[in-house]
């Protein structure tokens, strides 16, 4: 696929997965190294008289065995005894070494294992792209980095022997046993202050390789989107939404999110909702947090039960470093004050309304009940009669005629 646009977005956590199954990761070597080398030579300065002995036994029994019969099966069954002495005297060193490359490993990555990088590739062992692979500006820097270890080793060594060369002049003259204790102690000094160098050297490659990875692994809008998309009809993705939802009303999230007072947004990718009751708490308290899909759950909730979500995006990142009824720190307080002043302002008036509303309500039922109470009381008009008289009256009058 062509160019999607410029790469201003982070990377997905699907994308940081997908490159971590393909064994892309960010880890120095260097740093594994120079763990190890400290550990190999802490181990062996730990074990020096346990060593040291074990090469003296050996070197005695040799001895004897090359006077007493200086013949090739002498030779022949030294070899064989030397075989158990070396494996008596390495394996601790090397399994401390061991261990702790493993541990530098896993402290950087955490614990994984990538076995796609174990399918064999044919592109790996193509000459072409070795070639090419050369002239890549890791190779370079892989470089520079080597060459760089290499004069800093070579300068402590300089720096060390420069300030014993007087004394070093001199140890031919003492005793052997105060000149292994001098050339031990040059030693020491050597080996502490280049484990010391290569560590910080692996400390630095570290940062430098977790830079250049992030840079690596941005996206464009484009690809954002896209992955969007594909994750939208995935059904196993579908699938981990509706347990995400059904975990986050069954494990009281929901009610958290009802009882907050408002829900601060990143906007899109992070949701965070906040509470202060001023009778229970202390200071704010973070009751519900969520990422990409789960904080789109806990806007849903907002909405639903009438929260209030303001976006704020420094206070949101800030906020989602927090645990869940965790206090909001005293340096956030500022601004979490801003927001719910401005949700309790908006409280205020939405109650001022209702009870303007209610009232309005009360006096129109007031009025009307005083009209109808007009109307039952209004004395009734006496009737109009426009028919013929009555019969007696007319009777008198023509008796009278």
């Amino acid at each position: 696929m062509g160019d999607t646009g410029e790469k201003t977005e982070e990377a997905t956590p699907e994308k940081v997965r997908k490159a971590k199954e393909e064994g892309q990761v960010p880890k120095s070597q260097d740093l594994v190294g120079a763990l190890g080398f400290a550990m190999g030579f802490f181990t062996l300065a730990a074990l020096i008289s346990y060593v040291f002995g074990a090469i003296e036994d050996f070197a005695q029994a040799a001895i004897e065995a090359a006077t007493r019969a200086p013949n090739p099966a002498t030779i022949t069954q030294l070899l064989e005894d030397s075989i158990p002495m070396i494996l008596k005297v390495s394996l601790p060193i090397a399994a401390a070494v061991f261990v702790m490359g493993i541990f530098s490993n896993v402290l950087q990555t955490g614990f994984f294992i990538a076995f796609k990088v174990l399918i064999p590739k044919i592109d790996k062992i193509n000459p072409v792209n070795g070639l090419k692979g050369l002239f890549k500006v890791k190779k370079f820097v892989e470089l520079l980095k080597n060459m760089l270890k290499m004069g800093a080793a070579a300068w402590i060594a300089w720096s060390v022997m420069s300030d014993a060369v007087y004394d070093m002049t001199l140890v031919v003259t003492v005793p052997i046993d105060q000149a292994v204790k001098f050339g031990s102690g040059l030693l020491w000094e050597y080996m502490v202050k280049t484990t010391a160098l290569f560590i910080a050297i692996g400390v630095a490659d570290l940062i430098w390789s977790r830079r250049v990875f992030n840079k690596e692994q941005m996206m464009s809008k484009y690809d954002v989107k896209q992955e969007y998309k594909q994750s939208e009809g995935d059904p196993q993705m579908k699938g981990q939404r509706k347990q995400l939802a059904h975990e986050l009303l069954f494990s009281g999230g929901a009610q958290n999110v009802k009882n907050a007072d408002a829900v601060v947004v990143n906007p899109d990718h992070i949701a965070v909702a906040i509470r202060y009751d001023e009778d229970k708490d202390k200071s704010p308290k973070v009751v519900a947090k969520g990422m990409r899909k789960h904080a789109e759950k806990i806007k849903e909730l907002a909405k639903h039960y009438g929260v209030p979500i303001l976006r704020n995006v420094p206070l949101a990142q800030a906020l989602n470093k927090l645990e869940v009824d965790e206090d909001i720190p005293e340096d956030l307080y500022e601004a979490v004050a801003e927001v719910l002043a401005f949700v309790y302002k908006i409280k205020e008036e939405q109650e001022a309304r209702q009870q303007e509303q209610k009232a309005n309500a009360a006096q129109h039922r007031q009025a009307r009940m005083a009209q109808m109470g007009a109307h039952a009381s209004a004395p009734s008009a006496a009737p109009k009669n426009d028919g013929p008289p009555a019969p007696g009256g007319g009777g008198r009058n023509r008796l009278k005629g």
